[in-house]
Formats: C-alpha cells, structure tokens, sequence
C-alpha cells in the first residue's frame, strides 16, 4: 500500500513543480519581409558600438527620446531631433516627403529569391539596403550595414564614418502586420538620418 501512494504523490510532486516554470518563449510570426525579435517586445532597437536608437511601438504610435511620430497605411508623420518636422506620404510601392528638414524618397522593387532592394534618397544621401527574414544589408544614409538573422536578432558588423563596429537590430513583432513601405520607410527615418 506505501508503494501505490509513493508512485501517486511523484507524478503529482513533478506535475506541481512544472506548474511554475515559464512558458517557452513566443516563435516570431511568420514574416516574408523581415524576422522579428519576439524577445524586443514592442521596440525597435539598434546596437552599434557607442550608438544606440530605440523606438517603441504602441498602436499607430511610434516614440522615442528623439521621436514622436504617427502611421497609417498611407503616411508616417510627426516629429523627431530637436522638434523637427517628419511628413511622409506612403503609395503602393513608394513614399516620399519631408524628414528632419531633408528629402526622403523610398522605393521597393518586388522581392527576388525573398530578398527585398529598398532604394531612396535618406537624409540627402542616396541610400539602398537589402532585407529579408535572412538579412539585413546596405547603405542607410551615413551607415552601411551587414547583418544576419541569428534565430534572437540581426547582427554583423556595420560601417559609420570610417568606424567598423559590432552591430545588432530588433525588430519588433508588432511591425510583421504593418505594410513593407510602412517597415522601410520607418528603418530609413531611423536608421538613416
């Protein structure tokens, strides 16, 4: 009889003790245009040697310390460094407007073995990158990067004024429902100026 409550109480001892354990972690959406970050939460986040941009991500908000923007399937608008103005207008493939007192244009050209080539013109330097689930590469106005997804992040090296630094992205997973445009268009804002 001792035998048959010993085997009873085990199972229940390892069942009650699994009880507190945290759930596996959340896989990232499936994403043709990019892999999310499902450890960054709701902030996009770059690493890069002394430099460091996060926005966070809150519904159609996008806010930082220099940023206070807004989105919508047809425009990113509002206001970044030293209160300066940000206008976009987004259209299929294309935006275009006012960043930070600078023109910026950004264009997709459709996406080639799952690679898609954004090209445009970012805080007045002619700018292209490369990205996908698998990378993240190219040049963002003053900084080139050269990423991979390593299954958490983006990270490589990347290129800023002469210096060659390691380097990582988040994305955030609240950008795998927003448009491609939306996406690019918001990494040339950031990233790019």
């Amino acid at each position: 009889m001792r035998f048959h409550r010993v085997t009873v109480a085990l199972p229940l001892a390892l069942a009650l003790g699994c009880a507190g354990t945290p759930p596996p972690p959340e896989a990232p959406p499936a994403w043709a245009f990019a892999s999310a970050s499902v450890s960054s939460g709701k902030e996009l986040r770059m690493r890069s040697g002394g430099r460091y941009v996060q926005v966070s991500i809150d519904g159609d908000t996008i806010y930082g310390p220099n940023w206070s923007l807004t989105h919508g399937g047809s425009f990113i608008r509002g206001f970044g460094a030293a209160h300066q103005s940000v206008q976009i207008s987004l259209k299929g493939t294309h935006a275009e407007g006012q960043s930070l007192n600078n023109p910026l244009t950004v264009d997709l050209k459709p996406p080639e073995n799952g690679v898609t080539y954004v090209t445009g013109l970012f805080a007045g330097s002619i700018s292209q990158f490369s990205i996908s689930p698998a990378i993240f590469q190219g040049k963002l106005g003053p900084c080139s990067y050269d990423l991979k997804f390593n299954g958490k992040r983006y990270e490589g090296m990347s290129s800023c004024n002469g210096s060659i630094t390691p380097t990582s992205l988040d994305l955030p997973v609240a950008m795998a429902s927003w448009t491609d445009l939306e996406v690019a268009v918001l990494l040339a804002i950031v990233l790019g100026t």
